[in-house]
């Protein structure tokens, strides 16, 4: 309940409340009263209480005439606020700015990690980019500034893994040099995205080649696979049954071992004598599965609670890690004498298998799970055996034209128009 308004100097008035209180008197509420471009404006300062006066009241009024005289600043407390509102949030935009200029590579890779590594990539890969920036990147450049990171520096990062001859030719590393380019290419690539990094910089990577390695698996021949399969059943009495079962399962079906190491029991249907993977690199994928590969997953008992057919040797709830079957697959190789073999050197064996054997190619995608036949035809390798007698069949075919009589017919002239 309030009083009615009173001038109590020119252009401010105020009215007191009559129950609130401002120590022993009645709290007054004040406001200015002008006028701007022709029109009547007034505006509410504020209560006695919070410190307005008459003459506090008199300063902001001249402050506001005198902008009014001199055409500069607000010409109302409704602009002043307006006006220090834009200012604040200009400054909290510059505050923004410097901040987002100021952060460092090691800003960058806790977004990249969150929001890329985590959510993109499976575990394997989740985990190679991780040891990347912990071995390589981290330490080079992660405390760098993510403006300040130029060509020279990501290039050094890139080059770190090569290795040289006594004649400059890179003889090793290729492929961690070329992992750390594509990582360190794309988590720059979403800094520029993110406004992380300014626009003109660029990428720091474009100018710099990628390490590339031309390598290609090599073909087994049938008789190193049948050294591998020996060898097998010699360690089979003393290696653990399911590291023996998943690398014969990788010779029977040529499926990727990630597939094979994450095949859960409930994934083998004996009924149809397949295996259905929810989730390979080309999405869900039927397999046909042989006795052979269904008697390797057999030969590892199943352990209530746990779904994986390959389970890990140590924490039993999980899958045979990627490691543990590089190195005893490493091992099995060295016993049956076979060289320059690795667990992806048997796809490639099995896709060229199926290629020699049927004339549909989609039946030996349907082996290996390729969905596309460009990705099929790049596992197909010559075999050098089927070559050999193809070239002695032309041979003796071009030698038996050579002696028998010849047969030339001589093709009717055209007649001219």
């Amino acid at each position: 309940m309030a009083s009615k308004w009173e001038t109590v100097a020119p252009g401010i008035r105020a009215r007191k409340h009559l129950t609130r209180r401002y120590g022993a008197r009645m709290d007054r509420y004040f406001t200015l009263r002008f006028s701007v471009k022709g029109r009547q404006v007034e505006e509410a300062l504020g209560w006695a209480s919070e410190g307005w006066t008459v003459e506090r009241a008199q300063e902001t009024l001249s402050e506001l005439r005198r902008a009014k005289r001199i055409g500069e600043g607000p010409l109302t407390l409704r602009d002043r606020a307006e006006a220090r509102r834009a200012t604040e949030r200009q400054a909290a935009e510059e505050a923004t700015e410097r901040e987002r200029l100021e952060k460092t590579v090691a800003h960058l890779w806790d977004r990249y990690s969150k929001e890329v590594v985590a959510i993109q990539n499976r575990p394997s890969t989740a985990a190679e980019k991780t040891r990347l920036w912990n071995a390589r990147i981290k330490p080079a450049m992660g405390g760098t500034r993510i403006n300040d990171v130029t060509e020279e520096d990501a290039g050094a990062v890139v080059r770190a893994p090569l290795r040289l001859d006594e004649f400059g030719t890179v003889n090793g590393g290729k492929a961690a040099a070329g992992n750390l380019y594509r990582l360190l290419h794309h988590m720059f690539s979403r800094a520029l995205a993110w406004k992380l990094r300014q626009r003109d910089l660029g990428n720091p990577l474009d100018g710099i080649d990628e390490p590339k390695v031309s390598r290609r698996e090599r073909l087994l021949t049938g008789g190193e696979v049948g050294a591998l399969l020996k060898a097998l059943d010699a360690a089979a009495p003393t290696a653990p049954p399911q590291v023996i079962a998943a690398i014969r399962a990788a010779i029977y079906t040529g499926a990727r071992i990630s597939e094979l190491l994450n095949l859960h029991r409930e994934h083998v249907r004996r009924d149809e004598m397949e295996l259905h993977l929810p989730d390979t690199k080309t999405g869900f994928s039927r397999r046909p599965m042989s006795p052979e590969t269904l008697a390797a997953i057999d030969s590892v008992e199943p352990m209530p609670g746990v779904p994986y057919v390959f389970r890990a040797l140590k924490n039993v709830r999980k899958p045979l890690p990627y490691h543990t079957i590089v190195k005893a697959f490493g091992r099995i190789a060295k016993a049956a004498g076979v060289k320059g073999c690795t667990l992806h050197t048997l796809r490639h064996w099995v896709a060229t298998t199926t290629a020699n054997s049927i004339s549909n190619p989609r039946i030996g995608m349907a082996i290996t799970g390729h969905k596309s036949h460009t990705a099929y035809m790049n596992y197909v390798h010559g075999d050098m055996a089927q070559a050999q007698a193809l070239a002695e069949q032309l041979g003796r075919l071009a030698d038996a034209l050579g002696k028998s009589e010849p047969n030339v017919e001589s093709l009717p002239k055209r007649e001219s128009a």
